[in-house]
C-alpha cells in the first residue's frame, strides 16, 4: 500500500508540474510570437475546423490544435470521410466523440471534442506515470521508479503525452497489459492489448511479450495451458478487426495511403537509418532529424540491454515495437516521428533511471532533456513540425 501511495503521490506531482508549466509556456510563446491572422491550410491545416484564438479556450485549448490532433478531431466529427485519416484506428476518436458529446450538453463549450481529447490524453498520461512507477519499483526500487517517471515526463518530446495524440493512451494500455500479465491476470492483459491495438496498430506486437510471459509462468509446460491462453491473442485480433473493417467498407490499402500521403513504403528494417545518416552527412538536414537518429540509436541500445537488465518480457516488448517502427522507408522523411514514438518504450526509461543513479549521468540526462523539451514544445505551439 505504501508503494501504491508513493506512486500516486509522486506521479501526481510530476503530472501537475508539467501540465502547469506547459500551459504557461504555450501562452508565453504565442504571446511573443502570435500566429498570423490569415488562414493557411498548407502551413496550419485546421482541416475545416474552427481555430480557437479568443478567450479562455484560445489560451488553454488553442495551442493544442496542431497536426495529428486535427485528424483525430476530424475522425471524431465526420468518421473516415478523408481516406488519409483511415489509417488511424478508431478507439481514441470514438472516445473523444462520446465524451465531447457529453461535455457539449452539460457545459457552455463549443469545443467539447478538443477538450475531451486533451482530458483523455492527460488522464492517460497520469495513469502511465503511476503504472511506470509501480513497475519500476517492483523491478528495482522507489528511487529508480522516481527517476523513470521524471525522465519520461521531461523527455524532449514528452509534451505529446499531454497533447491530443494517442501516445499517452497507448502507453497506458501497454503498461496495463504487461503489468496485468506479470500478475498472472491474462484476461485483463489481453483486453488492454486489444484496446492498445485499436488505439495504434502497433498494439498487435503485445502478443509476443504476453505470449512469452504466459509460457514463462506455465514453466513452458504445455500441460499447464488453460483457457486464458486465448487472451494473449486479443491484441492481434484487435488489429485484424480494424483491417477487416477497412476492407469491408472499401477503404484503400494502408500501404497505398502511407505511400501517397506520408511518402513512406515498407522496406527492410534499418534502411531508414542509412538514409538519415546519409542526409545528415550531406549537410543541411533539420535538427529534428539528428534527434530522431539519436532516438533510434538509443532505442536499439536499450532494447538489447533490456533483455539482460530487465528480463525477456521487457526486451521482447521493445524489440517488436522497434522492428515495426523500422519497417517504413522514406527518402523524403526518414525516421519519421521517431522521437515521438520513443515515448512508448518504457523499458528505455527504466534503464535510463538505473543509469541515473550516477549523479553525472543524472545531470547528463536531465539538463539537455529539459532544454530540448522547451525548444520542441515551443516549435510545436508555433505550428513547427517536431515529430
Amino acid at each position: 500500500m505504501k508503494s501504491f501511495d508513493a506512486s500516486v503521490r509522486y506521479a501526481l506531482i510530476i503530472f501537475l508540474a508539467t501540465r502547469i508549466l506547459l500551459s504557461m509556456w504555450a501562452i508565453l510563446i504565442l504571446a511573443l510570437r502570435p500566429l498570423p491572422a490569415e488562414p493557411d491550410e498548407a502551413l496550419r491545416p485546421y482541416l475545416g475546423q474552427n481555430e480557437l484564438r479568443n478567450g479562455a479556450s484560445g489560451l488553454l485549448l488553442g495551442p493544442w490544435q496542431r497536426f495529428d490532433t486535427m485528424r483525430y478531431l476530424s475522425i471524431a466529427n465526420s468518421g473516415y470521410e478523408g481516406v488519409e485519416n483511415s489509417v488511424f484506428p478508431p478507439l481514441y476518436p470514438m472516445t473523444i466523440r462520446t465524451i465531447g458529446w457529453i461535455f457539449e450538453r452539460i457545459m457552455p463549450v463549443s469545443s467539447g471534442n478538443l477538450l475531451a481529447a486533451i482530458i483523455i490524453s492527460n488522464l492517460a498520461f497520469l495513469g502511465s506515470l503511476i503504472l511506470l512507477y509501480r513497475i519500476t519499483a517492483q523491478e528495482r526500487d522507489d528511487s529508480t521508479a522516481k527517476r523513470s517517471v521524471a525522465y519520461l515526463a521531461i523527455f524532449p518530446t514528452a509534451f505529446f503525452l499531454l497533447a491530443a495524440y494517442t501516445e499517452s493512451l497507448f502507453l497506458l494500455l501497454a503498461l496495463v497489459a504487461i503489468w496485468a500479465a506479470r500478475q498472472d491476470r491474462f484476461w485483463p492483459a489481453g483486453v488492454a492489448g486489444l484496446l492498445a491495438s485499436l488505439t495504434r496498430l502497433t498494439g498487435w506486437v503485445l502478443v509476443v511479450p504476453l505470449g512469452y510471459e504466459y509460457a514463462r509462468q506455465k514453466t513452458f509446460n504445455w500441460r499447464l495451458i488453460r483457457l486464458d491462453v486465448i487472451a494473449i491473442t486479443l491484441p492481434l485480433l484487435g488489429a485484424l478487426g480494424f483491417l477487416v473493417y477497412r476492407l469491408l467498407v472499401g477503404l484503400p490499402n494502408i500501404d497505398l495511403i502511407y505511400r501517397t500521403y506520408w511518402y513512406q513504403t515498407t522496406g527492410i528494417p534499418g534502411l531508414d537509418l542509412i538514409t538519415a545518416l546519409r542526409q545528415m552527412m550531406a549537410g543541411g538536414a533539420a535538427f529534428r532529424l539528428f534527434f530522431d537518429f539519436f532516438c533510434a540509436i538509443l532505442l536499439i541500445v536499450t532494447t538489447v540491454v533490456a533483455f539482460r537488465r530487465l528480463g525477456v518480457t521487457f526486451g521482447l516488448y521493445s524489440t517488436m515495437l522497434l522492428l515495426f517502427m523500422l519497417l517504413p522507408v522514406s527518402e523524403l522523411k526518414p525516421l519519421y516521428s521517431f522521437s515521438r514514438y520513443t515515448l512508448v518504450f518504457y523499458p528505455t526509461f527504466i534503464l535510463m533511471a538505473i543509469a541515473g543513479r550516477n549523479p553525472w549521468a543524472n545531470r547528463l540526462i536531465a539538463y539537455p532533456s529539459i532544454a530540448l523539451y522547451l525548444y520542441f514544445s515551443g516549435q510545436f505551439f508555433m505550428w513547427g513540425w517536431v515529430a
